[in-house]
């Protein structure tokens, strides 16, 4: 913070991160909502639920460590006042710059969600790791087949309703049962 306080001699930085006590976060926000604060440095702490109507310039550090969507919402910050605003994305390598030209084109976040999971991949659905890995599914892949799997979840979920042990669905239970075995249904 000192680095950019010396650049910019005359205007308040603030900073927020993490680590910082809810209290203390609380107050770096209402210095900088206040105008108290022209500069905030902060993490992406700041990525939802941030409004700061007045912002209207946010760098982004190191945006290829980014998802798409994450950017989309970090950009989401800046912009929300009767100014105009600038989102710069920068990134130290040029291998995510395909990634970044795709969030430059779009501002629809439906969009930009399914082209960061189509380029990132879903995540570890049951454990811990969140992006970047393609689950084996042995018949659908999530970021292509995303409506068939919905539209097999909902079916799934009827049946359940009228036959929560699908002894109603014989051969349906058979089917399942020679692929895996039914723990959750009472097998």
């Amino acid at each position: 913070m000192e680095v950019i306080s010396s650049r910019f001699e005359g205007i308040n930085c603030g900073l927020l991160h993490g680590r910082m006590k809810s209290d203390e976060k609380d107050e770096a926000l209402r210095r900088f909502r206040s105008g108290e604060t022209q500069i905030l440095l902060s993490t992406q702490v700041i990525e939802i639920g941030v409004d700061v109507p007045e912002a209207s310039m946010m760098i982004v550090m190191n945006a290829e460590r980014f998802g798409i969507a994450q950017l989309h919402q970090l950009r989401g910050r800046v912009g929300r006042g009767t100014r105009k605003s600038k989102c710069v994305l920068l990134s130290s390598t040029t291998s995510g710059l395909a990634r970044l030209e795709v969030l430059a084109k779009s501002s629809d976040g439906f969009h930009l969600a399914n082209m960061d999971l189509i380029a990132r991949g879903p995540g570890d659905l049951l454990g811990r790791k969140q992006s970047g890995h393609l689950p084996e599914f042995p018949i659908a892949r999530l970021e292509v087949d995303g409506n068939i799997l919905q539209e097999a979840h909902l079916a799934a979920l009827t049946i359940l309703s009228e036959s929560h042990n699908l002894e109603e669905f014989p051969a349906l239970k058979a089917e399942l049962s020679m692929r895996q075995p039914l723990c959750l249904l009472g097998d």
